[in-house]
């Protein structure tokens, strides 16, 4: 099938373009951060904002930035350069392709959660645990009537940055940002190791598990620092990890796609139109959806095993060149036989050829529950087209 795709140059300026919106986030973020937060009122009887400041904390921010942003990258960058090189020795484009969409994913997953939560901690201004010991109210001081509160005008504090920090608690920017960074590279080892692959190795769990398990960690140490309540941190938290599965699934498929081993989704294409080998006339049929497409490479992947007699399949990249989309090809004998059902009727009746390039249309029955595939016609690319 005859593709129209976008040019190298056209690719290259759209994840420039990436990275620069990016940047803007992070101004953004450095903006407000610096605004003043909503200094909302409190009670000097409210036990839960008495705790004394935690000096130093567990924890800092330069060092919870260092394990959510800079340990995540540098495992992403060696895992799409050099391990992903020994497991499907692909080319370096494809593992640059990987490399890139691995950190803008976690790039945006930490930039679009800086700045909600820093947004959402001056908007709310709910006072810390430790907020009336940075806030030193003046001797003798009082809850107002009639409603019994009172505002920073009783407190003594002279460093302005100390008081105004004491009113960020809601959500915890330390719980929000691990979760973002460490549930993102949690995802990224589930995909690349195929965690949903329905064998229940323990030792993938372990791995997933633990980049999860630190961000628990210092989620958790910001309760004991008395630096947030337990609600700032759970909303961090579960907002943390929503940010990152959703910036996980703009690069990569579903985990359940066990076939396409958490590989990134193909480079870009605008415009993009496919076109039937069998409409001569060049009729064009309706481009495939992202999940069709998706479903289609598991098909693909689960018949290379088949054809191999269960041996691992050959490498991601040499399935074709780049821009290969296995939706390209109808496979609609083996969708009957296999899946009970055509992806889509215009992709049905395809052909699976071999080496000597002669049509063999995939039984549609097994007496014997086996798989009646010739493993030396089993070819590096198997569907070729017709």
């Amino acid at each position: 099938m005859a593709r129209r795709r976008a040019s190298h140059v056209r690719i290259l300026l759209s994840c420039v373009f990436d990275y620069l919106v990016l940047i803007v986030l992070i101004a953004i973020w450095a903006y407000i951060s610096s605004l003043p937060p909503n200094l909302s009122r409190f009670s000097l009887t409210d036990i839960s904002l008495q705790y004394p400041v935690a000096v130093p904390e567990t924890i800092s921010y330069p060092l919870a930035c260092v394990l959510c942003i800079a340990v995540p990258a540098a495992i992403i960058v060696v895992w799409a350069l050099a391990i992903d090189f020994f497991r499907y020795r692909s080319p370096l484009r494809t593992r640059l392709w990987e490399l890139n969409c691995g950190i803008l994913g976690l790039a945006l997953s930490i930039t679009m959660t800086v700045v909600i939560t820093t947004s959402l901690k001056a908007i709310v201004g709910r006072p810390r645990p430790d907020s009336i010991a940075r806030c030193l109210p003046a001797e003798g001081s009082m809850d107002a009537a009639p409603y019994g509160l009172s505002t920073i005008d009783i407190c003594t504090q002279t460093d302005r940055d100390v008081l105004e920090e004491g009113w960020r608690s809601w959500p915890s920017g330390h719980s929000s940002t691990a979760f973002a960074g460490l549930f993102y590279l949690s995802l990224y080892f589930a995909g690349k190791l195929s965690l949903c692959d329905n064998k229940g190795e323990v030792w993938k769990t372990a791995v997933v598990m633990f980049p999860s398990l630190g961000a628990g960690a210092i989620a958790t140490s910001r309760i004991l620092d008395h630096r947030h309540h337990g609600t700032d941190v759970l909303f961090g938290s579960l907002f943390g990890a929503a940010i990152a599965w959703m910036s996980y699934r703009q690069y990569f498929p579903s985990l359940a796609d066990t076939a396409r081993q958490g590989r990134a989704w193909n480079m870009r294409a605008w415009g993009e139109t496919k076109v039937s080998p069998d409409a001569a006339n060049g009729d064009i049929d309706e481009a495939m959806s992202r999940d069709d497409e998706s479903r289609v490479d598991v098909e693909i992947g689960e018949f290379r095993r088949r054809q191999t007699g269960g041996q691992p399949q050959p490498p991601y990249g040499d399935r074709g060149p780049a821009g290969y989309s296995p939706g390209e090809y109808e496979l609609g004998d083996y969708r009957v036989h296999e899946w009970g059902a055509n992806l889509s009727s215009k992709y049905s009746g395809a052909r699976v050829l071999g080496p000597s390039n002669s049509g063999a249309h995939l039984p549609l029955h097994d007496d014997d529950d086996n798989d009646h595939v010739d493993k030396a016609s089993a070819s590096e690319n198997p569907f070729e087209r017709v």
